[in-house]
């Protein structure tokens, strides 16, 4: 059975990914060490330029959970909201490409991110199966999708989760599987309480992959009934 995320070339880049994720992630805890601390962002788009260095990842326990929910579902249309430099990118395109094809439409507001992003998906030999949108994901999703929407991951910024997910609500199929991340962030209490509320249409449930850099990590996930 094919299992292109742990084959060459999309394992190594992984690793690379990674590894450049934990060592920037060293450095900037050590040069926070005897600094101030960094005062509140007023704006969404405030916190948004202040990460178009970072990397942002999710952790590979989280990306292997993503990688088996779209394979079981056989997903063909994923939409990602939040590229970043494309690590998580590259698990839901692994998935598509082990059920056959499919398009990753993924969308990211910081414009400097997506070359980097572009080349990690090249050099892991998916990029042909992910289309790439810049901007507002509020306005960049309102355009057509390649297909009804099997799977959403949402992974931007957390006070517009819930914003983002009307928006694609028209196009989800019933059995959309919709995957968030950083939900014991506050900012995404909007999204919970709507998600975990029957009558909006959804079965959800918290959940924690333990075994990555942090001792564990919150997500929620959610199927369009």
């Amino acid at each position: 059975m094919t299992n292109t995320l742990y084959s060459s070339p999309v394992a190594d880049v992984l690793a690379r990914l990674f590894a450049d994720a934990e060592k920037q992630a060293d450095e900037q805890r050590a040069a926070q060490a005897n600094q101030a601390p960094t005062p509140e962002f007023k704006t969404p788009y405030e916190r948004f330029l202040s990460y178009r260095n970072h990397y942002l990842p999710i952790d590979r326990p989280y990306g292997n959970l993503m990688y088996s929910l779209i394979r079981a579902s056989q997903a063909k249309t994923v939409v990602e909201f939040g590229t970043s430099f494309g690590i998580s990118t590259i698990f839901l395109a692994a998935a598509l490409r082990d059920n056959g094809g499919g398009t990753v439409v993924t969308t990211e507001f910081i414009e400097d991110k997506i070359p980097t992003a572009k080349k990690n998906l090249s050099d892991a030999g998916l990029i042909d199966l992910v289309q790439f949108r810049i901007g507002d994901a509020i306005e960049t999703l309102r355009r057509p999708m390649p297909g009804v929407i099997d799977f959403v991951f949402l992974d931007g910024e957390k006070s517009m989760y819930l914003d983002v997910l009307k928006v694609l609500e028209p196009g989800m199929r019933r059995g959309c599987l919709i995957s968030s991340d950083n939900t014991d962030n506050e900012r995404t209490g909007s999204l919970l309480d709507y998600v975990r509320d029957p009558a909006n249409g959804y079965v959800s449930s918290a959940v924690l992959t333990p075994g990555g850099t942090k001792a564990d990590s919150g997500h929620e996930i959610s199927v369009r009934v």
